[in-house]
């Protein structure tokens, strides 16, 4: 199966066109498919509604082609952007546009009060104003919407069927589809389970529940060994004025940053001096005494390096940065002279906020280079004479994670780092110096299960050093294949791809079930729960119906799992029909409530990961 293709594409956009040769601005076209922005050829959503657009065209004869928006990496189409493309559209004589997804709710709505006699197809979404999410329904707009239910039924069926008896449902609890998925996935289990008279238990979690029984906080520790214990030569590097302070082996690098000069002064040189007997000054070996920032490579001797400030050539004006936009107290201050710049970096965030931009005290343009980096450069000017900064916080909409920076046995102080952390972040970390008789061994970190983070140091044997803040969710799913679950099904949220990323280090003894087909790393899963945009669109082009909701489910093929082994393909077979059929009734369960009440098994025990204080409202409808 083929992965999510981003637009690579540099033309604006991108005509297919099956109508002989004319000029372009004189072709005209019964069905246009705007994309989100990725290719016709992706595998995935785009792939499927244009296949259905095919379909429909080349039977009914009709004139058809598509758009594709060209947004840059990691960009979302927006609706201005969509409703640029649907103007097109029209100019081209569009009588039905197709709109895959819910990044065009708001421009369906916009576009079909514009555009009275065409009509939209909005597939997967429900239009609805650009601020305001109250659904519409719309003469000339037809929505089309998948069965969950049903299709992760399917996938808790399949799950089971095929062996498993121990598995694990990872949802969102903030999603509104998200409940759907457990629920059938649970009902699916649980007919499998008693159909077959087995025990099955399911390992049930939303990720960012307030009652989720599961701390993604992690702890990294600054190591120290005793240096009797090394049979190499070690030498304590005291450095005055500056960072960098430590005992090390001959032959290590170490990077030698002075502090900030104070008020009136600026960096001149470093002094060395070596402090082992027999050894000249000299053979202290800095890469340059002029520069704040320096390089010392550890010989034969301990040294103090000392930065060492003059008087300022003209007054210096202070560069301070506050603590939070609601806290006065100063995180750093630094004096630079008119003409001179230096870097800033904002605290680490509270939990579950992130840095969002900086507050500051001129409007003069060019005294920070990006305002919206948490780390940037800050320039001082004669009109300026001094710059206060204060950093603004917002709520993450991404999960954030705790970070705690402890100091090992051995060490002397506090090791720096700790913070609240979004993934992608980079992240600063500083180990205390070690204490007389010992050395900075290594980093290392675990979460409060023991298991180790998939955090990795630039340079884990150093104690300056960065790391990437990985996706913290995985950790989630990565414990419950540690507690013997051995499939878990990435219940329709944004970060359902974490489900995958955990597979990887098992080496499939642990797979993954994913449940939309429009998710990365298709190759990671042991199977999807396909939505089939195409036989949908078809089906709705050949009788399109305003104001109307076509569902694709079971009795109109528009669900389905991507891979059933042939040897559970006809039990598989027989369960899809009675679905289509209604032999099988499922229960719904709305978003908030407790799946567990969806399901009355002999067979099935669902491990509901919340805090056993807690109680949800059990009632479902």
């Amino acid at each position: 199966m083929r992965k999510f293709i981003s637009v690579f594409l540099c033309a604006v956009i991108a005509v297919v066109s099956f109508t002989g040769c004319a000029k372009l601005s004189d072709l005209k076209y019964d069905v246009v498919l705007i994309t989100d922005g990725g290719t016709v050829t992706d595998g995935a959503y785009n792939e499927s509604a244009w296949q259905g657009v095919k379909d429909y065209s080349e039977n009914s004869g009709a004139d058809y082609k598509y758009y594709q928006p060209a947004l840059g990496e990691n960009q979302t189409l927006s609706t201005d952007e969509a409703l640029k493309y649907i103007d097109l559209a029209v100019n081209a004589g569009a009588k039905f546009i197709v709109l895959p997804g819910e990044v065009f709710e708001a421009a369906a709505y916009e576009a079909s009060h514009k555009y009275a006699d065409v009509n939209f197809l909005l597939i997967d979404g429900t239009p609805h104003p650009e601020n305001d999410n109250t659904d519409a329904y719309l003469a000339n707009v037809m929505c089309i919407s998948f069965n969950t239910l049903q299709s992760s039924f399917l996938a808790g069926y399949s799950a089971v069927i095929s062996g498993n008896t121990k598995l694990g449902y990872f949802g969102s609890y903030n999603s509104d589809t998200s409940n759907s998925y457990g629920a059938g996935f649970a009902q699916g289990a649980a007919y499998a389970a008693d159909s077959l008279g087995i025990p099955v238990t399911l390992d049930y979690a939303d990720y960012d529940s307030p009652y989720l029984n599961y701390s993604y906080d992690f702890t990294i520790t600054a190591n120290y060994e005793k240096i009797d214990d090394l049979n190499e030569d070690c030498y304590v590097v005291n450095v005055v004025n500056g960072s960098g302070s430590g005992t090390y082996t001959k032959g290590t690098n170490v990077d030698i940053v002075a502090d900030p000069a104070p008020q009136g002064k600026v960096f001149d040189h470093w002094e060395c001096k070596s402090d082992t007997q027999g050894i000249k000054d000299k053979k202290v070996n800095l890469s340059t005494k002029k520069k704040t920032e320096t390089n010392l490579l550890v010989e034969n001797c301990s040294c103090t390096i000392t930065a060492v400030y003059r008087d300022a050539e003209s007054t210096t004006y202070p560069v301070i940065v506050q603590s939070g936009d609601n806290d006065s107290n100063v995180y750093s201050e630094q004096y630079i002279m008119a003409g001179e710049s230096c870097s800033i970096k904002a605290p680490a965030a509270e939990s579950g906020m992130v840095f969002d931009h900086w507050q500051i005290n001129t409007q003069e343009e060019g005294a920070i280079d990006d305002i919206n980096a948490a780390d940037t450069w800050v320039h001082v000017s004669e009109n300026t004479q001094g710059i206060t900064l204060i950093p603004v916080y917002t709520e993450s909409k991404a999960p954030t994670f705790n970070v705690t920076v402890i100091t090992g046995e051995g060490g002397n102080g506090e090791s720096t780092g700790s913070g609240s952390y979004a993934a992608g972040a980079s992240v600063s970390v500083a180990a205390a110096v070690p204490k007389e008789g010992y050395i900075f061994k290594n980093w290392s970190n675990s979460d409060e299960n023991g298991y180790g983070t998939g955090t990795v140091m630039d340079n884990e044997f150093y104690p300056y050093t960065e790391y990437t803040m990985v996706n913290r969710c995985q950790a989630l799913v990565e414990n419950m294949y540690n507690k013997g679950v051995s499939i878990v099904y990435a219940g329709g949220n944004d970060q359902e791809n974490c489900v995958a990323e955990a597979t990887k280090k098992y080496s499939y003894q642990k797979y993954a079930i994913g449940s939309e087909n429009g998710q990365t790393g298709w190759e990671n899963y042991y199977s999807v729960t396909v939505k089939d945009y195409g036989s949908a669109v078809k089906a709705c082009l050949e009788n399109f119906k305003g104001s109307y909701t076509y569902t694709g489910d079971c009795s109109n093929k528009g669900i389905y799992m991507s891979f059933v082994d042939d040897q559970y393909k006809d039990e598989y077979d027989n369960v899809y029909n009675s679905l289509a059929s209604g032999l099988i009734s499922l229960v719904i369960v709305p978003p908030g409530y407790d799946v567990r009440n969806a399901v009355n098994s002999n067979c099935l025990s669902i491990n509901y990961w919340i805090n056993d204080s807690v109680s949800q409202n059990s009632d479902a409808e």
